[in-house]
């Protein structure tokens, strides 16, 4: 893409202080994204999906140490009072949140939380047009009986309707760009792809840019542009979503997909799960921090920590490996040793 980006990050890293030390929760990461494009950022928990979102919203606590630059439009948002930042938040970027039963207010109705947040933006709106406007929302997310649902609380909606006003409340402003952060979580199958549908079409009606945090990476096949793989607050792999599900040159993004099924293939082989854990975010290992579950690690990877490197000549393709180039053939479905 040759515009320039709508939300450049460069070099962010995130740090908290606890009485065990300091843990060090998103290391490095760059990455752009552009209008209109839907970028899934995946991981395990604990990878540092969430809390550079976080950063991206400025909502995490005073106590969190950020540095680095978040270039939305071309102004650093972590140089922005306050003030300006608050207008950013739920109008021009805005978020889904993990859980939709303590994002909305128990105590008022969906109708009354759509028209506060249609109206902070928007004061010159009459409460008759942002009530309104609140039930052509729930209606474009595929809410059965708007005109009435729209005076329900919370507690009246199911898992699936609660996920859809939070999508309704986060479109209302047409947001330039849109986080969802887990937008599925605790959904059932048939729930998570009605959702998923759900939010194509919402950005489609706003032309919204899409950061797409998950773990679920069933969920981001069909839905990504580009899809950048997260581990112990590192980015790991990069690249289009092909070439990251069928050519991925990184043993942990191997590691991931092999451990989920894979339908188009015939196999009576075991789903692998990658051994071992998730590297303790206060003291990472020594060299590569993957390398005490890696099957490829050699004595350069316990040596050196390898850097994000570029494996195309377009730089569009990046992986974290010392050893990138050698792995051995592989595709999803595929056992990842050699």
């Amino acid at each position: 893409m040759t515009e320039s980006p709508l939300l450049s990050v460069r070099d962010l890293s995130v740090a908290f202080d606890t009485d065990d030390g300091m843990v060090k929760a998103v290391n490095g990461v760059s990455f752009d994204l552009h209008a209109g494009e839907t970028l899934a950022v995946v991981g395990e928990s604990g990878s540092g999906k969430s809390v550079a979102s976080m950063a991206i919203m400025r909502l995490l606590p005073s106590t969190a140490r950020i540095s680095g630059t978040i270039d939305f439009e071309g102004r650093n948002l972590l140089d922005l009072p306050n003030r300006e930042m608050r207008r950013l938040q739920g109008g021009a970027i805005s978020m889904i949140f993990q859980d939709p039963m303590t994002a909305l207010n128990p105590v008022f109705t969906v109708g009354n939380q759509l028209v506060e947040a249609i109206r902070v933006h928007n004061p010159s709106a009459s409460k008759q047009a942002a009530k309104q406007r609140s039930v052509d929302l729930l209606a474009l997310v595929g809410i059965p009986e708007p005109r009435s649902r729209v005076d329900n609380f919370p507690h009246e909606f199911s898992g699936g309707m609660r996920q859809r006003a939070m999508i309704a409340m986060a479109i209302a402003n047409e947001p330039k760009l849109l986080i969802a952060d887990e937008p599925t979580t605790a959904l059932d199958v048939t729930i998570q792809a009605q959702v998923m549908e759900v939010m194509r079409t919402a950005q489609e009606a706003t032309g919204a840019a899409m950061m797409l945090i998950t773990h679920d990476l069933g969920l981001v096949a069909g839905v990504a542009d580009r899809v950048q793989v997260m581990y112990g607050g590192r980015l790991f792999e990069t690249g289009d979503t092909g070439t990251i599900y069928y050519r991925s040159r990184n043993p942990y993004t191997r590691g991931l997909m092999s451990s989920i099924p894979n339908y188009t293939r015939r196999t009576t082989e075991r789903l692998e799960p990658i051994p071992g854990s998730p590297p303790s975010a206060i003291n990472f290992p020594r060299g590569c921090v993957f390398r005490p579950r890696c099957e490829f690690a050699q004595q350069e990877c316990l040596d050196h920590e390898p850097e994000l490197r570029p494996l195309d000549d377009q730089g569009l393709h990046q992986s974290r490996c010392h050893f990138a180039e050698e792995l051995p053939e592989w595709q999803h479905g595929e056992r990842v040793s050699a």
